[in-house]
Parts: C-alpha cells; sequence; structure tokens
C-alpha cells in the first residue's frame, strides 16, 4: 500500500496536477485574504514555479533515469513546500478575522480567548521546523514565540484601529481576584465576605479606576517605563510636601 502511494507520487504527470491545484488555491486565497505573514506569497510562488519548471524540463529531457528520479523527486519537495504554505495561510485568516473581530469588541472575553486560540495553533504550525534548532525544548519555544507574537500582534491591531479600550482593566482584575478568593477553600467565610466586599469598594471607585487602568497601560504597551517611573518620583515628592504640612 506504502509502496503504491509512493510510486503514484513520484510520477511527474500526478507532480503537475498537484502543482495546477495548489495555484489554482494559491489564486483563490490572494483574492480573498490579505497576507501578511504566512509564506503563500507571489514572488516566493513564482520563484518555486520557476524551479518545478526547470526540474520538469531535466524530466522530459533525454538524461539518464537516476537524473529523471532526481527532478521528480524535487517536484515533490516544491509541491510538499507549496501544500505547506497553503495550510499555513489557511491557519492564518481565521487568526486575522479575530484579531479584526477584537479591535471592535476589545471587552468580549470569548473574542480574546479565540485570539489566542487560533493565534498559537498558527505559530505553532509556522515555526515548528525552526524550533527543531532553536537549542532548547521545542516545546519551550513554540510556546514562548507564540506568547510574545500573539501579544504583539493584539497590539499592533490595536493600535492600527485607534481603539482606546484596554484589554486589561481594573474590572477585569477585581473579577479575577473576586474569583480567587471565592475558591480559596483555605479561608473562612467572614473573611472571603470582608475581602469581596473591600475589592467592590476598591473597583467601584471611579477615580481609582482612571488611575490603575493608567498603569495597566503603561505596564502593556510600554512596560520599560516601570524601570524608572516618574510617578515613583512624584509620589515621594507628594509626601515629602504632606510631611511638611
Amino acid at each position: 500500500m506504502l509502496g503504491s502511494m509512493i510510486t503514484i507520487l513520484l510520477s511527474a504527470y500526478v507532480e503537475i496536477f498537484i502543482l495546477i491545484v495548489l495555484l489554482v488555491a494559491f489564486f483563490i486565497l490572494r483574492k480573498d485574504l490579505p497576507l501578511l505573514v504566512s509564506g503563500f506569497r507571489l514572488g516566493r510562488t513564482i520563484f518555486v514555479v520557476l524551479i518545478f519548471f526547470y526540474f520538469m524540463f531535466i524530466w522530459a529531457s533525454a538524461v539518464q533515469p537516476t537524473l529523471r528520479t532526481i527532478s521528480v523527486f524535487g517536484m515533490l519537495l516544491l509541491n510538499l513546500f507549496m501544500l505547506y504554505s497553503l495550510v499555513q495561510t489557511r491557519l492564518e485568516r481565521p487568526y486575522r478575522d479575530a484579531l479584526t473581530m477584537i479591535s471592535r469588541e476589545p471587552e468580549n472575553h470569548e473574542i480574546i480567548r479565540q485570539v489566542w486560540r487560533k493565534g498559537k495553533i498558527f505559530y505553532y504550525f509556522r515555526y515548528a521546523w525552526s524550533s527543531l534548532f532553536s537549542g532548547i525544548s521545542p516545546f519551550q519555544f513554540l510556546h514562548t514565540f507564540a506568547t510574545e507574537r500573539v501579544r504583539s500582534d493584539i497590539k499592533d491591531e490595536m493600535r492600527r484601529q485607534g481603539v482606546q479600550q484596554k484589554l486589561v482593566s481594573l474590572p477585569m482584575m477585581a473579577g479575577y481576584l473576586k474569583s480567587q478568593v471565592a475558591c480559596d477553600e483555605n479561608l473562612p467565610k467572614e473573611f472571603k465576605d470582608l475581602i469581596i466586599k473591600t475589592i467592590d469598594d476598591f473597583a467601584t471607585h471611579p477615580w481609582i479606576e482612571e488611575r490603575v487602568n493608567g498603569f495597566l497601560q503603561m505596564a502593556a504597551e510600554a512596560p520599560e517605563d516601570l524601570h524608572f517611573p516618574e510617578w515613583l518620583t512624584n509620589f515621594e515628592a507628594c509626601v515629602r510636601a504632606y510631611k511638611k504640612q
């Protein structure tokens, strides 16, 4: 069974047919999707097709059987590369669509989950080969790289759309803290009620919410500023002035 499939795949006519199918898919995708990251690009595709034609010319010429077999094998490798780029592009589309949606509804948790899930699938697939030569665990490399890329894509998309809402806000932090308190079985009920009420009072104060959201925006967009915070200098100056009163 396997031998028969290999024999079929090593047929030049089959490889030519596969190339035609992949090229049709390529031109359909180019009309339907702005290709931003994936490898299925026009220039690269033309280069691959030219190499494919070179191998096809070798196969069609009167050369040694060994060279004809090598040329067909080269066609197979090029078709595999084209197929890899096509799958990569198909994985990119839902990710880019989710990024567009998150710029319209930045506080929709379901959309955020879709962005992270589809983004990680896309980057895991795209850099699977690179992870094998990263020098560290491939899974660790893919996880770290995909996380950074998705986070950067979210920031770039929201900045490009001019979105002012924040993905991380004080109400979201308050909800997380309350869920942690409610799920902690080691805390007494009276203490839980007190802490939850304190969190609610803190999170619903408009002045505090505005300042905390400003800090979270700084942490998300310019974390380097947290190491040299101007607000800390201002705070110390205010404390000294208050003590002199």
